[in-house]
């Protein structure tokens, strides 16, 4: 086949590619505006029709993606990924190798039936706040826990958004449908050599990190220290503290018990073991979702003056406002010196004080005898109107608001068996994927499982824009001839390497550009080069797809290649060059195994 005449048309589609490009690397506008003006520029070139312009907000893949995403949100709000954590917590132990392993043996499959992001960003506080409690540092931790999910990405054509976005644009090039477990064969090599590299050598080049300043005053992440009544028929009265599932399943640590009003050790006498009894107070360190969990599930009071918590169906108009909230204490407060137990009496009606965060320092002595500092964060609840009172008088500063997201632990069984359902439809060939996602979601909204407002709250409108708009440059690459134009350029330079240096160059070309602009954004650019290029050397061009679709899911060389990877950056502490160091020999193994294990099972 001749290679395509330079044209004008040619030009303009590569004067939006690269200008797309460097917008993307540049960072400074949000990645779905890019998408957007790339969109709207191709139209007014005149390079797509305005038709065709919006078509990829109808395309197959960006509504299965908006649909996942939707069944991800059941998963969450049903508490199913919560019972993932509770399962890290116990299999874990106190060993970082087998941390690791737990975290790779359940990140992978979970990402393979949900979107990646979305199990990464569920279950990164979780993994912070369990490493932290086993004294781990979480960078030794959490650069697998995003890598992992890459991996597990791959797996399945519905791992992530990428993986449809190709099977999409491939599909609109005339290439066969991609069913749900096509690349599944190849992927699980990848996986499993990933997963021994993060074990081995991965692990001996993994740095250890503090979290930056940032991170550790997220609210999601801020670890507050609590205290804890054991309730009458409290399931925790009678089980040993050192073998409480405050930890396992809380992820709670214990720093101190105290009976009759006094310290108790929380080994016991060193002869015996320490039961939990009746009318002991507790002090714990943990995030808030494991505080709320803990007092609901285990029968628990928080402190002696605290309101029950969380409590639900609030009667009056005043009370239906009641808030959780996080306030500081300002550098001149009256407050200051003065005991958390003594501010109690001090707030207004129905405020109660919660717990309280002192620059993640350890604090061992019961919360309401701590003396307050400039400083200290408490968490406190109460109706907002009083709330914003208190703020206004200066000794208190108003932070916000903190988030406790409701779990139907009753229907947590039907949205597994929903998604699974989903899944097994689409495997078995009883529907295409779009139709079994339709259903799903139909039956998460019939069943309960989700309410209509939290899907549009829980919906990634930024990924859905983006995705929808960046079709539109795919069509016309492969409508102007500028794929065609490409795959000739590249075919002149890797020509003499045969179909496995081509497809080689292609990962390794792909993988780059996904470090350096995203992981859509390249894979938009390459997928009609390697349609284009298997077509002009009269090969299947479904390998070189393949490589361009593995290689744009997974970003090991840089922080923002990947939206896994910008979510551990902060709470792991890690510089740039971590993510060189350590995914730069993953992605050279991934490339060499890609080359010789994607045309075994999908031949040229």
């Amino acid at each position: 086949m001749e290679a395509s005449a330079f044209t004008l048309e040619i030009a303009l589609t590569l004067g939006v590619t690269v200008a797309s490009l460097a917008l993307f690397l540049w960072g400074r506008w949000r990645l779905e505006v890019v998408g957007l003006l790339v969109m709207v520029s191709l139209i007014l070139l005149g390079l797509v029709s305005p038709r065709e312009g919006i078509a990829g907000f109808a395309n197959e893949a960006t509504v299965t993606v908006a649909l996942m995403l939707g069944l991800s949100a059941g998963l969450v709000k049903t508490g199913a990924v919560d019972l993932l954590g509770e399962w890290i917590g116990e299999l874990a132990g106190d060993e970082e190798w087998r941390f690791v392993a737990v975290v790779l043996v359940l990140v992978v499959p979970v990402s393979a039936l949900i979107n990646n992001t979305a199990a990464v960003a569920i279950l990164l506080p979780m993994v912070v706040g369990l490493s932290r409690s086993k004294g781990m540092t979480p960078s030794r931790i959490l650069m697998p826990l995003s890598f992992g999910s890459q991996f597990g990405g791959t797996l399945t054509l519905i791992g992530t958004s990428t993986n449809l976005l190709v099977a999409g644009i491939a599909l609109d090039e005339g290439l066969p449908r991609f069913e749900i477990f096509t690349i599944t064969p190849p992927a699980a090599v990848l996986a499993a050599a990933g997963a021994v590299y993060l074990l081995t050598v991965g692990r001996w080049l993994t740095p250890y990190r503090e979290a930056t300043t940032e991170e550790r005053t997220s609210p999601d992440l801020r670890e507050y220290l609590s205290e804890l009544e054991v309730r009458e028929a409290s399931p925790l009265a009678g089980r040993r503290v050192d073998d409480s599932r405050l930890d396992r399943e809380f992820g709670l640590r214990v720093v101190g018990v105290w009976r009759d009003g006094e310290e108790i050790s929380p080994r016991g006498d060193g002869r015996s073991p320490l039961y939990f009894e009746e009318g002991d107070r507790v002090v714990v360190r943990g995030r808030v979702r494991g505080i709320a969990d803990a007092v609901e599930g285990d029968r628990l009071s928080l402190g002696a003056t605290a309101a029950e918590f969380p409590e639900e169906d609030l009667e009056d108009e005043e009370e239906s406002e009641v808030q959780l909230a996080e306030m500081m204490v300002s550098p001149r407060s009256r407050v200051q010196g003065l005991s958390v137990g003594d501010l109690g009496e001090q707030l207004p009606e129905r405020v109660t004080v919660l717990a309280l965060e002192r620059h993640g320092e350890e604090m061992g002595d019961p919360i309401w005898n701590i003396e307050l500092e400039p400083g200290d964060i408490l968490l406190v609840r109460g109706p907002w109107s009083r709330l914003q009172s208190l703020h206004s008088q200066g000794d208190l500063g108003l932070l916000g608001t903190v988030d406790l997201p409701e779990r139907r632990t009753r229907r947590l069984w039907w949205a597994v068996g929903i998604l699974a359902s989903v899944v097994v439809l689409a495997a078995t060939g009883a529907t295409s994927i779009l139709v079994a996602a339709l259903l799903g979601m139909c039956a998460m909204l019939l069943t309960g499982c989700l309410r209509p407002q939290e899907v549009y709250q829980e919906m990634d409108w930024g990924v859905i824009i983006l995705l929808g708009s960046l079709l539109a440059l795919g069509t016309a690459m492969e409508r102007t001839g500028t794929a065609e134009y490409l795959a000739h350029a590249l075919l002149g330079l890797t020509r003499d390497l045969g179909p496995y240096g081509i497809l080689a160059a292609f990962y390794l070309l792909t993988a780059v550009l996904t470090g350096v602009v995203t992981n859509n954004a390249a894979a938009v650019v390459m997928t009609p080069i390697a349609v284009a290029t298997g077509s002009s050397l009269g090969l299947s061009p479904v390998p070189f797809v393949v490589a361009v679709m593995f290689a744009a899911s997974n970003s090991f060389i840089t922080p923002v290649g990947y939206q896994t990877n910008v979510f551990i950056y902060g709470p792991g502490g890690y510089e740039f060059s971590d993510f060189l160091r350590v995914g730069g020999p993953l992605l050279l193994l991934q490339a060499v195994l890609a080359t010789w294990v994607i045309p075994v099972f999908l031949p040229f």
